[in-house]
């Protein structure tokens, strides 16, 4: 059976619909705006005419890097209360040699009396305890996000477009403490999350929409000043491309992100209230699109993105509440994009690609610890670069039991 076609051509001349040397728009194309057209075809298309990718793969990438950072930003804030750097007394720890955390709570409990209670007392601190293993102490969060990106074409043959998403992600996770030292601790939990996606482009009618759910599990290690933590998420997304016109009818496509996130990272203490925390990452997505998608010219597609930066921080108690601001500036870069279209379908597209390009990120905090397990943050992005300016907003409900 002949498949059925929705392809974008570049148009130099809105009049002629002209494409390149030799290659028009063919009769039965319908403009859908001054710089494109379509057409259904049957078959393939001529080798010499270049076919307009809407770098659909690449706006899918960007939905899960969103939700990756919300993950994120939640994990920051149970890595800060364990270190003591957020809902933390400050007083000076024997477990890591910084600020006080909710691992001081075992060695009060193993009867090691703070030192600086008796000022008369000068013998030497005791030998580190040996582990004591507690947990699971359980948790609920939610968050809600708000993302807004633009981008310029990255090729002769894409549009620039910009990208509203919003987004929410609830999740559920559990705390386990000395598991092979006093002052270790890991957090395993599993997410849930509801993406709707909108993008327009620039000189076109037309409009695309990524909707749906994910789920994912995440879990981060720590060990005094160090943590790591790794996140595997699903997202299970709508594409619908709607032309603005009555013909062709909106083109509905399924679409899979399967990813996986890690970072690590090493607090320093900068006095008493504030500290350093260096980091680097990586996040790796495979987008696969269902049935029909070959038709219009989309295939599956792979991305990898490796970043790098620091997170500084400060705290202080106001009327009981723990105050933390913290900022964190990355440096990122996809070093991978391999795929986005078909060659059966497209004979000559030309995939709009922003591998190799290094960007930046600066990404502002206010996280606040109010007692009895209960925390929130506000958060924000701001992300640039060649051809990038994007920003995304989210706050963060939790309670820890």
């Amino acid at each position: 059976m002949a498949a059925l076609a929705v392809i974008f051509f570049v148009d130099g001349s809105p009049a002629q619909a002209q494409l390149s040397a030799g290659c028009t728009c063919p009769a039965a194309a319908t403009s859908v705006g001054a710089n494109s057209c379509f057409q259904f075809h049957v078959g393939t298309f001529p080798a010499t005419c270049s076919a307009r990718n809407l770098g659909i793969a690449g706006i899918a990438v960007s939905q899960q890097q969103l939700s990756f950072s919300g993950i994120q930003s939640i994990l920051e804030g149970r890595r800060d209360q364990l270190q003591g750097t957020l809902g933390g007394s400050k007083t000076a720890s024997t477990a890591s040699g910084y600020a006080a955390s909710d691992f001081d709570e075992t060695f009060g409990a193993l009867g090691y009396a703070n030192q600086r209670s008796n000022p008369l007392a000068f013998k030497a601190p005791p030998a580190p305890a040996a582990p004591v293993s507690t947990g699971p102490s359980w948790a609920a969060w939610a968050q809600g996000l708000g993302d807004w990106e633009h981008r310029d074409a990255a090729s002769a043959t894409d549009f620039a477009h910009f990208t509203s998403t919003y987004a929410a992600q609830a999740g559920v996770d559990a705390t386990w403490k000395g598991l092979t030292a006093a002052d270790d601790a890991l957090v395993v939990g599993l997410v849930g999350s509801w993406t709707d996606a909108h993008v327009s482009y620039d000189g076109a009618a037309t409009k695309t929409r990524m909707y749906g759910p994910g789920i994912g599990l995440y879990e981060t290690y720590v060990k005094g000043g160090f943590s790591a933590d790794l996140t595997t998420k699903f997202d299970f997304l709508r594409l619908m491309i709607d032309f603005g016109s009555a013909t062709p009818p909106p083109t509905l496509v399924g679409l899979t992100n399967a990813g996986v996130s890690g970072n690590i990272q090493y607090k320093q203490n900068l006095g008493r209230d504030s500290f350093v925390e260096p980091t680097g990452g990586f996040s790796f997505t495979r987008t696969m699109f269902g049935y029909g998608a070959e038709a219009s010219g989309l295939a599956d597609s792979s991305t990898l993105r490796l970043q790098a930066g620091a997170r500084w921080g400060s705290s202080w108690t106001i009327n009981g509440v723990s105050v933390e601001p913290t900022l964190k500036t990355l440096v990122y870069s996809n070093v991978i994009v391999d795929g986005g279209t078909t060659a059966t379908a497209i004979a000559a597209s030309i995939t709009p690609s922003d591998q190799g390009k290094v960007r930046g990120e600066i990404d502002p905090a206010l996280n606040l610890d109010f007692g009895k397990g209960y925390s929130a943050s506000l958060s924000g992005q701001v992300r640039f670069g060649e051809g990038l300016l994007g920003g995304s907003v989210s706050v963060n409900l939790r309670k820890q039991w």
